[in-house]
This record gives C-alpha cells, sequence and structure tokens, in this order.
C-alpha cells in the first residue's frame, strides 16, 4: 500500500458563520483502486470526522479526483456522494472491500 502526503487546508473562525477546522484529504494506492480519505479536525482534542471510500481508478486519475474534493473543501458529510457522481461502482466496490454484502 502506497500513501500519498495529504492535502491539507485550514479555515478560520468567521463568526456567526463557521468555526475554525482543519480538512485534510489523503489518498492510499491498493492493489487495483485507491482509498480516499478525508478528514476534518475542528480542535487538536475533539474526533476528527472522517469518511473513506474506495475508487477502482488507477491512481492518476484517484489523484484528480482527490484535487477536485480538495480544491472544493467536500466534506465528510458529502464525500460519499460526490465520488459516487464520477464513480457509481466506487460504492460497491466500498461495500465488498469492507467485506459487506452489497444490495
Amino acid at each position: 500500500m502506497k500513501q500519498d502526503v495529504p492535502l491539507v487546508r485550514r479555515f478560520s473562525t468567521l463568526e456567526p458563520y463557521q468555526e475554525a477546522y482543519t480538512l485534510a484529504c489523503s489518498l492510499e494506492t491498493e492493489g487495483q483502486g485507491c482509498w480516499l480519505t478525508v478528514s476534518r479536525t475542528k480542535a487538536p482534542d475533539d474526533p476528527a470526522d472522517t469518511a473513506r471510500t474506495w475508487v477502482p481508478a488507477p491512481e492518476e486519475e484517484c489523484g484528480r479526483l482527490l484535487q477536485f474534493l480538495y480544491e472544493n473543501s467536500v466534506q465528510p458529510e458529502l464525500w460519499q456522494d460526490v465520488i459516487s457522481c464520477w464513480y457509481p461502482q466506487a460504492e460497491q466496490a466500498e461495500h465488498l472491500q469492507e467485506g459487506r454484502r452489497v444490495v
């Protein structure tokens, strides 16, 4: 498994609209695809909100998708939906990777 350096973006507090937080996006190459991960932390002691999705595509293609997600600050709550727009098979592949049966 090969893991790239995460792309990190820091957001400031903008009262009353947003709290300060850090968004980190990363890619791990494994076999015939990649794991794309996003993590959002608000404070060093707080647990991170994280989403991880398997994309059955070449590393170069996964890298471009990760760059798109990073540049558009896609949050963990929307991560899977956005990836599934381009890779509908990503959700199915993720369930198979986790050992769950797809219905």
